[in-house]
């Protein structure tokens, strides 16, 4: 009796645990299951998913996206809900199912879409089971799997099954799965199986890359048909597929041929030909993203960008190209993964690992890169998005992985002046002066161009870096199309900026814009700075009539194999003058040097924690 009551207990304490670790999170998937069955010409996946809703919260996961293009079809889709006993509570109609375009603010059509719906209950918790086959007549991989629906929630059990054709040739990556592939065969088949699960999520932190982490399996075939017939068997023969796509697209209708060579007649200078084509096409194009068929890696035509005045990266690109080669300039389109933070890049795996096209123009001493689809974007400048990366350089039987030119120090530079007239009745007038350069330019100039002045206002009056202020004036400054540079001045009053300390009073050092990193013991990912941070600040303090510097700063030099600091202080009849310099270095930080890397962040803003003292003069 007394057994058969301590396993009634175990067994209770072991369902309560299981329900207690459960509704740690809103929802989780307990089984995805992916099918892919390479047939002669077509591609057919199989997903199935059981997704469990644990409590109210986790209802925002029952909005299901699936999304698909014209090159892929969606069939064979069901849905229901579930208690946890498995009885089936209702199955989802054909009228809940929605098609919706998946447009992006870059774009004004897209053709890709979203296959939409929504399934939910009033008990919790209960499961959405969903299973649907997406059909694909054009392929050039065959999974690009992971065990992951979505990135903050578990996913309990997931499988990939691959099934192919005997003496179907294949290539394959692998990353942070621990268990290995198993091999099995039938008469006219091979089956590839991975099992994995995904039960710890991981969140971004700042300056990461999760996606390099999370576990994830690629399978390519190692000849395709897509368009043309092309190989993964090495870059260079991947290089000559896409070189076949684009091959004969470069063909100018004679009208503007003329203009061409209205525009670049007595010129001389290859860099001078280059620079005005390329605002040629910035006046005169506009980028759109356009994905029909082939159209993924195929861009349309020069003559249809120059007649229709717009183009997706590829088409503007090779527009781009067909210009300079009318010019009888060489140019190499240029395919990249183009990300705010950069995707690791798998040079042992050659396949499709690419979302952009940018283009190459060597010149005897240099290579001027092409960013073609801003309207905004400098003359010659590769922006935060493309980088300090391997891209592969497209030329007939000569592709190669080049690396696009990293940011400098100077490339990414933000310069404060800030000059404040201190006042003791508590209303301290600042004028700020800002140079942004880098990632700052890039924001500024797209607040510049492309937005209304009541938008500026806003964002310029919240980016402040200030509390309890008020704006009088403010102008954004380009000084020219091509400068990747962009001012900002503005003047403002700060309330109760001096504080009073006795007859003498206090100011906090304006402080170094530093990136939010969290103490060791909270991070969980490496360090991922792909291009270098530098802020310098000039602040000039105009003390009151009467009054002179109590505080004594001494220079300060901090130098880290991560960055550097210098703080330097001069002090003149009235004025106080503030140097300061803050460097972090690009590069990847493992976890074991984050404590060191954070170390040296804190002892920057250590620094930046002084208080200024002011007092009478004797």
């Amino acid at each position: 009796m007394v057994s058969k009551l301590l396993l009634l207990c175990l067994i209770s304490l072991f369902i309560l645990t299981k329900e207690t670790y459960s509704q740690k999170f809103d929802a989780e998937v307990i089984n995805y299951t992916t099918l892919c069955e390479v047939g002669t010409s077509k591609l057919v996946q199989t997903d199935s998913i059981t997704l469990q809703i644990n409590n109210r919260t986790g209802d925002k996961y029952t909005d299901i996206s699936i999304p698909f293009s014209k090159n892929e079809k969606i069939s064979d889709l069901e849905a229901w809900i579930e208690n946890m006993d498995g009885t089936k509570v209702r199955d989802l109609k054909k009228s809940e199912i929605i098609d919706k375009s998946a447009i992006t603010d870059m774009s004004l059509y897209e053709d890709n879409f979203n296959r939409c719906f929504r399934l939910t209950h009033n008990s919790y918790p209960y499961k959405v089971i969903y299973t649907y086959k997406t059909t694909y007549r054009d392929f050039i991989t065959i999974a690009r799997w992971g065990p992951i629906i979505y990135s903050a929630i578990p996913t309990r059990n997931a499988k990939l099954n691959i099934i192919l054709p005997k003496g179907f040739q294949y290539t394959k990556y692998v990353n942070n799965i621990s268990e290995e592939c198993h091999i099995d065969s039938t008469q006219n088949n091979i089956i590839l199986q991975w099992k994995a699960a995904y039960d710890t999520p991981i969140k971004s932190e700042v300056f990461s890359q999760p996606n390099n982490i999370k576990p994830f399996v690629i399978v390519a075939p190692l000849h395709f048909e897509y368009g043309i017939a092309g190989s993964s068997k090495d870059w260079e023969s991947f290089g000559n597929w896409v070189y076949g796509l684009i091959q004969g697209l470069d063909v100018l209708p004679e009208d503007e041929k003329n203009k061409i060579t209205a525009l670049i007649t007595g010129m001389t200078d290859k860099k001078e030909i280059i620079k005005t084509l390329y605002h040629y096409l910035q006046d005169h194009t506009r980028y759109i993203n356009v994905t029909i068929g082939i159209g993924g890696f195929k861009p349309y035509p020069a003559s249809y960008v120059a007649q229709n005045k717009y183009g997706d990266c590829k088409a503007l690109t090779n527009y781009m190209k067909a210009m300079l080669s009318f010019a009888g300039i060489e140019s190499f389109y240029t395919i990249v993964y183009g990300s705010n933070q950069p995707l690791g890049f798998i040079k042992s795996f050659v396949g499709q690992q690419f979302n952009h096209v940018v283009l190459a123009v060597p010149l005897e001493k240099d290579t001027i890169w092409l960013e073609n689809t801003s309207n905004t974007n400098p003359f010659s400048y590769m922006g935060t998005f493309t980088q300090n990366r391997d891209a592969l350089l497209i030329a007939k039987d000569h592709s190669q992985l080049v690396r696009i030119p990293a940011l400098k120090t100077d490339d990414n530079h933000v310069s404060y002046t800030l000059a404040y007239d201190l006042n003791l009745s508590g209303s301290t007038k600042v004028t700020l002066d800002i140079s942004f350069k880098g990632e700052g330019f890039e924001q500024f100039n797209n607040l510049h161009s492309d937005y209304t002045v009541d938008y500026k206002d806003k964002v310029i009056r919240d980016y402040m870096p200030f509390e309890n202020y008020e704006v009088i004036t403010w102008d954004l400054k380009k000084l020219h199309r091509d400068t990747t540079r962009i001012e900002l001045n503005a003047t403002l009053i700060l309330n109760k900026f001096l504080k009073p300390l006795g007859n003498e009073y206090y100011l906090s050092l304006f402080p170094c814009r530093i990136p939010g990193f969290v103490l060791p013991v909270n991070r969980t990912l490496p360090v991922e700075l792909p291009y270098p941070i530098c802020n310098s600040d000039s602040l000039i303090y105009n003390l009151p009539a009467g009054y002179e510097l109590k505080t004594k700063l001494e220079p300060v030099s901090i130098q880290s194999e991560f960055g550097s600091f210098q703080l330097m202080c001069n002090v003149t009849k009235g004025k106080v003058y503030v140097i300061k310099r803050f460097e972090l270095l690009s590069g990847s930080y493992s976890i074991k040097q984050y404590p060191a890397f954070y170390a040296f962040i804190q002892s920057v803003k250590d620094m930046d924690k002084k208080k200024i003292i002011i007092k009478p003069i004797n």
